[in-house]
């Protein structure tokens, strides 16, 4: 379905109280009233349904065998950004799905996000799966399946940081009076993403002080430095990192989507797109706490990533990303989801759905 909103819907928020902090509004979220995309499921497929369906589709995959899952006529299914038939890809590369599971359930728009540890081909890997509902049925699967980066070097393998449950931020249910709405938790996640691209460390995106990261079940934040190793942007706390201007080179941060607010939690699934042009420009730079910073990459490259956000009282607290890499430029299969802008894309003209 193509015709989406585009981050503007019925109503004006002027400024969302934030931490105690008024926020002007942001070009991706100036305008949000009743925020409900076109494009959701029905709604009527509550927390525990949800989570059933999600455990029904990994079922299916490892069995290489979807035939009992209830898929809606026309279900659709994207593995790392590619449309392929039900079933195809992980559905018959999966050998063996762990214990960890990760959830972002979202009941009143009939959708969920699902991280789970896999094996593919009986590699290690990471899994992702974000679902759209409609009476009941599936009517979208969307997966990136990633490899763990800790185990890149089979020299030296690192230690298993995800363990085999999420960590306690992602499964606690705040208390009905401390919790954001579903808008201002949305805004929040936007700061991380304008924040990053095109990073000088000149828009820090809304930290909680208790901030972490995992990407590909690796930390990228809070990581001691190793003894005679140079300091980089994961030896940072989430602040100091982007405040030090790390990241300059995710040049372009786009096809931003909501794809499930979980508001018992707090916890946001977001989609995105992050370019790396890698040109000359910034294949070296100096970090603002003087660190000199060389882009190894000289071609230009795409990662496509799910990305589960956790906000507490002061800001983003908990991050978990799955990515892998895709061809440059490449868009994603589905556009559904709350959709948000990016400065960059629409300097460069670049058209993120066709």
């Amino acid at each position: 379905m193509k015709s989406l909103v585009k981050g503007r819907l019925l109503g004006v928020v002027a400024a969302l109280l934030v931490g105690g902090v008024a926020l002007a509004p942001t070009p991706a979220l100036a305008q949000v009233g009743r925020v409900a995309p076109v494009n959701v499921g029905s709604g009527d497929c509550d927390r525990a349904c949800l989570i059933d369906l999600a455990e029904k589709v990994i079922a299916a995959m490892v069995a290489h065998d979807p035939s009992k899952l209830p898929l809606a006529k026309n279900a659709k299914y994207s593995e790392n950004g590619v449309e392929l038939p039900i079933p195809d890809g992980f559905f018959y590369n999966a050998t063996k799905a762990g214990t960890y599971r990760m959830y972002v359930v979202d009941p009143d728009w009939g959708s969920i996000g699902v991280f789970a540890k896999v094996e593919e081909n009986h590699v290690p890997s990471l899994l992702t799966t974000r679902l759209r509902v409609y009476n009941r049925q599936i009517v979208e699967i969307e997966s990136i399946v990633g490899k763990e980066f800790r185990t890149r070097d089979p020299n030296n393998i690192q230690p298993d940081v995800l363990g085999d449950a999420p960590r306690p931020e992602f499964t606690t249910i705040v208390p009905p009076e401390k919790r954001r709405s579903r808008e201002e938790l949305m805004k929040i996640v936007n700061t991380y993403f304008t924040g990053i691209e095109n990073n000088v460390g000149k828009k820090p995106p809304i930290f909680s002080s208790k901030c972490h990261r995992l990407e590909n079940g690796a930390a990228t934040s809070n990581v001691p430095v190793p003894p005679g190793g140079q300091r980089s942007s994961r030896n940072y706390t989430c602040i100091q990192g982007i405040a030090n201007g790390y990241h300059r080179n995710d040049n372009r941060l786009r096809n931003r989507r909501i794809m499930a607010v979980d508001v018992e939690r707090q916890v946001v699934l977001a989609a995105v797109y992050f370019d790396h042009l890698n040109d000359e420009r910034i294949r070296t730079y100096t970090a603002n706490d003087g660190t000199p910073v060389r882009v190894n990459d000289t071609s230009p490259a795409t990662l496509n990533i799910h990305e589960a956000f956790q906000i507490d009282e002061e800001g983003i607290s908990q991050v978990e990303a799955i990515m892998t890499t895709v061809p440059y430029g490449m868009r994603p299969y589905f556009s559904t989801g709350f959709q948000m802008d990016s400065e960059q894309t629409r300097i460069d003209g670049f058209i993120e759905y066709e």
